[in-house]
């Protein structure tokens, strides 16, 4: 019975409960909302990462440690036979998609056309593969990366970053947009070639630019396992952005081989290996699976998920998910304080009636249920309205296809606003709503159960 009473006094009081209501509803939106670009960006910027490096990723004991002080003592040694003893594990060979080495190096890069120099930092990667990991959507999002663009080149061949594009004076040859090239003193080149012509007399292709390729040439240094330089020349495919500036200006891709050649000779060694896993929910079970297989294998190598070697997705999702709290904080002060008045004006506009209840010989309990009970159930309306209109909204904007450009990405992601699609939150929001409209109301409640009921009378 209370509940009938209480839906009639809300239509009673339509225009009132309505305007509460929509304060809730407008509330419990703005949550769901951003909840469900948060809930995208757990899955999205995660996707972006984990079709780069893998879910995870095998290094030499001590590298993440020491390692940048020293690389080449903290390589994997016939890192070949690692993969092959990974991918022979019946387990592991299910679950693992991908199983590719990588090799981070560092050098000198310079331009013989337009005597620009400057140091480079490069990764060394199979092509084929890391296309294959670019492919990845373990989450079933939609979100598919661009191909590294060197599979179609030979082994000479690498990208670079656009600002590498245009320090090394070769925008305009390779056609970059929005790029130019530094001006180049012909004096000054002329010096340059005549200093450092020696230094590659027995190198006549390094000069020679041509090559019988199309591409753009770019001579690069750098020091192998032994100390000794080593040269080579390769060709340009492209320039691509890169996330942050500094590596964007210094950044080179080169297929493994050339970056083996260069650093290690004939040596099988790699910084890392990277593992993609198919199922991102098997990605705990098969880190502990690899680090068994490799303990029991007497290999000196730990396994570790991406995110510690890189917290740039922890930093990222931590910063989202605090901005969401203090957000929801503030919107949940709002809904309070709008229920309270709401309440508040109700029960002076409602005294007679609380007096005339309670002369009828109600309890004071009563009085409280029945004002808490409409409430409750106005707070369910406005958590509806919330959750009808988030999904609506969230359809129309994921429809427009808008994108974004996370801090760790060089390429946009198209805006998902995820409502549904992580249903525990949904639930919890609505759930949060009913509750805060459910204590919201407790104080003013109790205070009308006390009131006289002669002077309730009196007062009407």
């Amino acid at each position: 019975m209370i509940w009938k009473i209480a839906l009639r006094n809300i239509f009673k009081n339509a225009r009132r409960s309505l305007t509460t209501a929509l304060a809730i509803g407008i509330g419990g939106l703005a949550a769901l909302l951003f909840g469900g670009f948060v809930t995208s960006i757990w899955y999205g910027v995660q996707t972006s990462m984990i079709q780069e490096q893998g879910n995870l990723q095998v290094y030499r004991t001590g590298y993440l440690e020491f390692g940048a002080a020293n690389p080449d003592a903290y390589t994997i040694k016939d890192w070949n036979k690692v993969a092959a003893l990974l991918a022979a594990d019946p387990m592991l060979s299910e679950e693992i998609a991908v199983i590719t080495p990588r090799i981070d190096l560092a050098g000198v890069a310079g331009n013989a056309e337009t005597g620009n120099s400057k140091t480079f930092i490069g990764t060394g990667i199979v092509p084929a593969e890391i296309d294959r990991m670019r492919a990845w959507d373990g989450w079933h999002i939609g979100q598919v990366a661009p191909a590294t663009g060197l599979a179609s080149g030979g082994q000479e061949s690498v990208i670079v970053g656009l600002g590498m594009a245009r320090l090394m004076g070769m925008c305009a040859a390779l056609n970059v947009p929005d790029c130019q090239d530094a001006p180049v003193d012909a004096e000054a080149l002329s010096i340059v070639e005549q200093d450092f012509s020696s230094l590659v007399s027995t190198e006549t292709g390094l000069t020679d630019q041509s090559n019988g390729t199309a591409k753009p040439q770019l001579n690069v240094m750098a020091a192998t396992s032994a100390g000794v330089p080593n040269i080579a020349r390769v060709g340009i495919e492209a320039a691509q952005a890169q996330a942050i500036r500094a590596l964007d200006n210094s950044f080179i891709m080169m297929h493994f081989e050339q970056a083996r050649a260069l650093l290690y000779g004939e040596s099988q060694e790699a910084t890392a290996l990277m593992l993609q896993v198919a199922n991102p929910a098997m990605v705990d079970a098969v880190k502990a699976r690899v680090g068994e297989v490799m303990a029991d294998a007497g290999l000196d190598l730990q396994v570790y998920h991406f995110t510690e070697v890189d917290p740039t997705f922890d930093r990222i999702f931590g910063m989202f998910t605090f901005m969401f709290i203090v957000v929801s904080i503030v919107l949940s002060i709002v809904i309070v304080f709008t229920i309270v008045n709401t309440i508040s004006m109700t029960i002076v506009e409602r005294v007679k009636e609380i007096g005339t209840i309670r002369a009828l010989g109600f309890r004071k309990g009563f009085v409280r249920a029945l004002f808490l009970t409409e409430s409750t159930m106005i707070g369910v309306i406005g958590a509806m309205i919330a959750l009808v209109s988030a999904v609506v909204l969230a359809n129309l904007v994921n429809a427009a296809g808008l994108q974004w450009t996370p801090p760790s990405n060089a390429t946009p992601l198209t805006v998902q606003l995820m409502v549904l699609d992580n249903p525990s939150f949904a639930i919890g929001v609505v759930a949060v709503l009913i509750a805060l409209s459910f204590l919201a109301s407790v104080w003013p409640t109790f205070k009308a159960a006390r009131l006289n009921i002669v002077e309730s009378l009196q007062r009407a």
